[in-house]
């Protein structure tokens, strides 16, 4: 994986992570379940993509 994929790769985890914890601080969701749907909404498939 090139440094510019690495780069992009990257970067959207910062979203997706960005937008998890906006999640945790304005939800009033308790359950592990509903917290666990969540992520897996807004994270893509990433059977194949291996880790930065």
């Amino acid at each position: 994986m090139l440094n510019e994929e690495k780069s992009e790769v990257a970067e959207q985890r910062i979203i997706e992570l960005k937008t998890l914890i906006n999640h945790w601080k304005t939800s009033n969701i308790a359950s592990r379940k509903a917290t666990v749907d969540f992520v897996e909404s807004i994270l893509p498939d990433r059977q194949d993509t291996k880790a930065a």
